[in-house]
């Protein structure tokens, strides 16, 4: 275990000087545009702009949110977790344990525990963990700077075919800014102590760009136990090359955190939530991305861009599990563990415009090489070695995309891509260690439709296959992948005074995790169907307000009770042991854990007098099977939010907000007889300054 910080560091440093190289020697220019939908009613779909500024390819025709830059650098959420869950109105069910425990991003059906079922892209790098010792794509939203966003898209369901792995559920990509024409600060405090702060600066010119950013984190926490501190830097910028654009940049992460354990049950309803913590649990983690970009106008009405990248990171946690590795519920003992890795890969992509619409072709790559150990600890030292695997994650993919327009009113989007993914492993602790392979090809085909009815009402709808690694897979590299089909059929109105989208969805997965029935041992021969409806309205009333509704219906169910992913590792420590043979009769065995069957949210938002702006924002949570308890079912709830701007002088905004202002007591997440309990109210207070003078 010693060497893992020696290697981890070289790799760092050599991230870094690496993507040095790339940045702008001089600065100059424009950030990249998005694509846009001309007024011409000949244009159904969202063109793709072939051009080197070309930044991102246009969303599927299926359910997407766009989210505006400005809302989510504005919005005072205490992490990265709770900002989608604040601007795209997206199921999260909080971890509760520091920054490096990765909280669940539920979407489409998929409980996604760790946010392993939707990928986050940032800058065309992937952040979820491929070969993870923990589960299967694991996903540490933290290293997303909040600050630094320039553009932010939730794409729904698996219908994109310039993503494959992790993104069962959805996409989420994100692009930071390549460019500044200020600089910009915020600062802000919170009633329980919390302190951030955030700056930003930079330049913009004719021929090149740059963009320097930092925030930090002090966190104390409203529970004893949970202070941490985080920081995220950014460095990128952009520069004309031999007639094209060349731009990248480096990103670093780093946090350190306690976890104040778990809340059992009967405590949280006796509402005992400052309950007896081990100062040694929590942990650290570090990263460090590199990305570069070159794109360039190939020939008559086409473009080449070329994007690469590499990381680096290291993370180290502990924590206090009740009933770990013992019958009784009661017992104690620190779980330690251990991920180090560095990953690299690229893309090669060719687009044109033809006379019947846009057509994309691409190539994609990566490898990861890991190290990934798990023991029994005591106050951090080292007590039984349990697991220590070293791995290596491959993976290439070809896809292409052709949109076109037929008549005035149909467009179709027309998708396929082929992924070859090696998973290698052996173990360190087998008396003879040997390297255990398997490869898996995946072929995705992806269809979609738009058209345009009377007015500014569509309809569209989408069929398209997709796939993820298999939890365990680090230690069994033979298990077949999770495979689906996602199917989407749904309305929208567009422009005018009132906006609104109705989507159904359905996902059928095939090799899910589950108890068999006859062995009641875990099966990966499972099948589960997810389905639902998504509705959004937003709607412009008078006095300039604005009002946003929406809501979603889950419906997820396993042919068979749920396998704890946590308990079905080949090498693993958390081998649960035979369930009774009541355990597949019981009332909730086979919903889907951990996902609320129904979700409402509502923002009202506007001038409330002349440089005063004023938002309400709720949300209704229901009810979800816990993991580990198949009998039982969580109580609904809602939350309220007040907040305030107001601009206090020329690029000054002073903003304040109050969480929870009604004081609601409720269960963020539950597993197993244990609680995260939800924040309770607090007062946020931030001060954002968009044009200092330096």
């Amino acid at each position: 275990m010693r060497q893992r910080g020696v290697r981890s560091v070289m790799g760092l440093l050599s991230l870094v000087i690496a993507a040095v190289a790339v940045l702008p020697g001089s600065v100059g220019a424009q950030e990249p545009r998005d694509s846009v939908r001309p007024d011409s009613v000949s244009y159904i779909l969202e063109p793709i702009e072939v051009a080197v500024e070309r930044e991102r390819s246009a969303p599927p025709p299926v359910g997407a949110i766009t989210i505006d830059p400005a809302l989510v650098r504005r919005a005072q959420s205490s992490n990265a977790y709770q900002l989608i869950r604040d601007v795209a109105g997206i199921e999260v069910h909080e971890q509760g344990q520091g920054p490096g425990y990765a909280s669940n991003v539920s979407m489409r059906g998929f409980t996604s525990d760790h946010s392993s079922d939707v990928l986050l892209v940032v800058d065309g790098v992937p952040i979820n963990l491929p070969a993870h010792g923990h589960v299967e794509g694991y996903s540490d939203w933290n290293v997303l700077m909040q600050s630094a966003v320039s553009s932010l898209r939730v794409i729904h369901g698996n219908s994109s075919p310039l993503y494959g792995d992790f993104a069962l559920a959805g996409a989420v990509e994100v692009f930071t800014r390549a460019d500044a024409e200020s600089t910009e600060a915020a600062v802000s405090a919170t009633s329980f102590g919390d302190v951030r702060g955030s700056v930003g600066t930079g330049r913009r010119g004719e021929s090149g760009g740059l963009f320097v950013g930092g925030e930090g984190r002090r966190e104390q926490g409203w529970r004893q136990g949970s202070d941490y501190w985080l920081g995220n830097g950014l460095v990128r910028g952009w520069r004309r090359v031999g007639g094209g654009r060349l731009e990248g940049g480096v990103g670093l992460y780093a946090s350190e955190w306690s976890s104040p354990g778990f809340v059992s049950v009967q405590d949280y309803n006796d509402e005992k939530f400052q309950t007896p913590w081990d100062p040694t649990d929590g942990g650290r983690s570090r990263r460090a991305v590199a990305h570069g970009r070159w794109a360039r106008p190939a020939f008559a009405g086409g473009s080449l861009q070329v994007v690469g990248w590499g990381t680096a990171s290291d993370y180290a946690f502990f924590l206090n599990i009740p009933g770990h590795d013992h019958g009784d519920p009661a017992a104690i003992q620190q779980s330690g563990e251990w991920d180090e890795r560095l990953g690299f890969g690229g893309q090669v992509e060719l687009g044109w415009t033809t006379g019947s619409g846009d057509i994309v072709f691409g190539m994609s790559g990566r490898t990861d090489d890991v190290r990934y150990e798990h023991a029994l600890t005591l106050d951090r030292a080292v007590v039984n070695p349990e697991i220590a695997l070293d791995a290596t994650h491959t993976a290439g993919a070809t896809y292409a995309r052709w949109r076109l327009e037929l008549g005035s009113r149909l467009g179709l989007d027309l998708g396929a891509r082929v992924d070859v993914v090696r998973h290698e492993s052996r173990s360190e602790l087998d008396a003879t260690p040997t390297w255990e392979s398997a490869t898996n090809t995946i072929v995705s085909p992806k269809l979609g439709a738009r058209y345009r009815m009377a007015g500014d009402w569509y309809a569209f709808a989408s069929t398209a296959r997709g796939f993820r690694s298999a939890v365990g897979i680090i230690g069994d590299p033979a298990r077949e992948p999770y495979l689906s089909w996602s199917n989407e059929l749904g309305v929208e109105r567009e422009g005018g005074a009132w906006e609104a989208e109705l989507t159904g969805f359905w996902t059928q997965v095939r090799n899910e995790r589950v108890l068999d029935p006859v062995t009641l041992r875990p099966s990966g021969a499972g099948r589960s169907t997810r389905r639902g409806v998504d509705a959004e309205v937003a709607v412009l009333l008078p006095l300039g307000l604005r009002a946003e509704l929406g809501g979603t219906w889950n419906h997820a169910r396993l042919d068979a009770p749920y396998a704890d992913p946590h308990g079905d590792h080949r090498h693993g420590v958390f081998d649960s042991t035979a369930p009774s043979a009541s355990a597949d009769t019981r009332e909730y065995a086979t919903w889907v854990p951990g996902l609320a069957q129904y979700l409402g949210r509502a923002r009202v938002l506007g001038p409330i007098a002349e440089s005063i702006d004023a938002s309400v924002r709720w949300r209704l949570v229901g009810p979800h099977v816990p993991i580990g308890e198949p009998d039982v079912r969580t109580q609904t709830f809602s939350v309220l939010d007040l907040g305030a701007s107001w601009r206090i002088g020329d690029g000054r905004t002073l903003e304040a907000e109050v969480s929870n202002v009604l004081g609601v007591r409720y269960v963020e997440l539950r597993s197993s007889g244990y609680v995260t309990p939800g924040q309770p109210a607090a007062v946020h207070i931030q001060l954002r300054v968009e044009q200092l003078p330096f």
